[in-house]
């Protein structure tokens, strides 16, 4: 039997413990085949992923979409669609969007691995407790779901995942930390959430500068480079945004100062933020608990807290470390009041990961000690083996999108109905992005219906969006003025059509076609 000695008295995060590169390189793999199982095969309404006709199309249109326009995932899903282009033409645009999801979801998976591997270095069986807790990462809902869809968030995971290397296993060397925290900038802004958590453990390094003054310094420095870094990446936004004609996707219409601010800033989302009565309060914690729990399941949620509990005696510093990455990602989940605020909540669950790997080995060296005479080591990962694979066969049936045609239904019965030169008016985001990715994505709207004229209802209330109008669709009467008025003057020479009811057109005024309404 393995010595009973216990993971405080091993060494620790030593520079030469093995590289993990070989479990890292597996688990990626891994990861990477049970996501294109479970791929969506197109655009998809599920798992909160309505956004990915959306992203499509600014990707194709060389477009701005939803803010704060997400310009490094911009230049990364075109550059993808076009060498996917090349490798699978006659594949679907959206599925090789999705695709390029499951590719940073798994090798955010193989990541952890390495973190792990680092962080167990010299503990009893470490490379199997790391290896496992970087397969448990990869089947938790929260990373699995964004995993199959054409989202932003599987490159947050990646790019999280990254941080975490860089500052527990390279000790946050500025050459590493300075462009992971610009790409980090520039591709979503509640990067700046890990902000506590890093100054933190760079400020409490053991080799960092001995003077406070000059160890600032060399922090600020830090975090301004990335922030100039990032920058810059904002200044596709304000290229694509001024091209003439406009791309048809462009948010904020942001060839302007005041277009500019209103995207990156956000300033369309601000009424979501700490709106919450007292009442209200309670269900967010609840629902903030309720992702956490079941992202493991409790015996998970169990492992991840014991191996917490054991860095509370033995490792004060990662133990900070993780109460400053885990409290304002999880403050901002629980007061940003939207149906997906859960999202959020991924570098909560990947810290969990991370906890779960020192649970197990935690829980592995304690049998060790007890006077029972068996192989403790290959019981407990056995049994995390079989709680994987549970977990993952429990989760299968409703994260799994392989036969999700919804989306693409609907689309499909929309060109079935509509006639050339129609004009669309779309009301909430899962008609509007799937209409969106017909016209703009694929094509397949504009091929049966050239000239159609699309605009958003809900988007009228911006100034921004009546401009853009103007531009995309100069001979149209009326459109960028309002939905009323552009009903009023065309609805003798086109066909109008609507994707939801709105209140401006009484009911006996609708005909039913399919999934649309058509003024009569």
């Amino acid at each position: 039997m393995d010595s009973a000695e216990g993971p405080a008295d091993r060494e620790r995060g030593s520079d030469a413990l093995p590289t993990m590169r070989w479990e890292s390189a597996g688990a990626t793999l891994a990861a990477l085949l049970l996501y294109i199982v479970t791929l969506a095969p197109s655009i998809t309404w599920a798992h909160d992923g309505a956004d990915s006709g959306e992203l499509l199309a600014a990707a194709v249109t060389n477009g701005v979409p939803h803010p704060p326009g997400y310009p490094l995932y911009m230049i990364l899903l075109q550059g993808w669609l076009w060498l996917t282009g090349l490798i699978f033409p006659a594949a679907d645009l959206a599925w090789r969007g999705n695709l390029f999801s499951a590719l940073c979801a798994a090798l955010s998976v193989g990541v952890t691995v390495m973190v792990l591997g680092h962080l167990l270095a010299g503990y009893k069986w470490g490379k199997v407790w790391a290896l496992l807790g970087g397969l448990a990462w990869a089947v938790s809902p929260l990373l699995w779901t964004q995993a199959v869809i054409t989202e932003v968030y599987a490159l947050h995971s990646l790019l999280l995942a990254l941080l975490g290397w860089v500052i527990l296993c390279r000790g946050g060397r500025p050459r590493l930390l300075v462009p992971i925290l610009a790409l980090g900038f520039a591709h979503h802004l509640t990067f700046l959430l890990l902000l506590p958590a890093i100054l933190y453990y760079l400020w409490t390094e053991p080799s960092a500068l001995p003077a406070p003054r000059a160890r600032f310094m060399r922090l600020a420095g830090v975090v301004t480079a990335a922030g100039v870094l990032a920058a810059l990446f904002y200044v596709r936004t304000l290229l694509v945004a001024g091209t003439t004609p406009p791309p048809p996707v462009n948010w904020g219409y942001p060839d302007n100062l005041a277009g500019f601010w209103w995207l990156v800033s956000g300033s369309a989302y601000r009424g979501y933020f700490f709106t919450l009565e007292a009442k209200e309060m309670l269900g967010r914690v609840a629902s903030w608990a309720y992702t956490v729990t079941t992202q493991y399941t409790p015996a998970g949620l169990g492992l991840a807290l014991l191996g917490f509990a054991y860095l509370d005696g033995s490792n004060p510093r990662l133990r900070n470390f993780s109460v400053f990455w885990l409290l304002p990602v999880s403050l901002y989940s629980i007061s940003y009041y939207t149906r997906d605020s859960e999202i959020y909540l991924l570098p909560v669950v990947w810290l969990m990961a991370v906890w779960m790997g020192f649970g197990l080995a935690v829980l592995a060296d304690w049998l060790g000690r007890r006077p029972w005479h068996a192989p403790w080591r290959a019981i407990v990962a056995t049994g995390a083996v079989i709680g994987l694979t549970a977990l993952l066969l429990f989760h299968l049936p409703s994260v799994s999108l392989r036969g999700d045609r919804e989306a693409t239904d609907f689309l499909a019965a929309v060109e079935e109905r509509i006639e050339p030169g129609s004009i669309i008016i779309t009301t909430g985001d899962t008609t509007t992005f799937a209409v969106w990715y017909g016209a703009w994505g694929d094509g397949s709207l504009l091929a049966v219906a050239p000239d159609a004229v699309i605009v958003n209802y809900s988007l009228y209330q911006f100034d921004w969006y009546q401009r853009l109008l103007d531009n995309l669709y100069p001979n149209v009467a009326n459109v960028g003025t309002s939905a009323q008025a552009l009903i009023e003057a065309n609805i003798a020479a086109r066909s109008i059509y609507l994707t939801e009811k709105i209140p401006i057109i009484p009911d006996e005024r609708l005909q039913s076609e399919g999934p649309l309404w058509r003024i009569k």
